[in-house]
């Protein structure tokens, strides 16, 4: 079952500021996404790995590209 979580909670989880996530977001490194009509943007609680992070091509696991 997949985890999700909002922009604040995932930046209080990764001690980094809510702008730099959205970096993380639109470099690809965090998977997110907006549910169909809303302007919440969710985050996939799998991606939030410090390899995703630091490496230069991350990888997710347990999702399909």
């Amino acid at each position: 079952m997949w985890k999700y979580l909002s922009r604040k909670e995932a930046s209080l989880h990764l001690s980094v500021s809510i702008r730099q996530l959205d970096r993380y977001v639109s470099e690809g490194r965090i998977k997110a996404f907006k549910p169909y009509g809303g302007r919440r943007v969710l985050i996939h609680s799998n991606s939030l790995t410090e390899e995703n992070l630091k490496s230069p091509i991350p990888r997710f696991k347990n999702f399909e590209d």
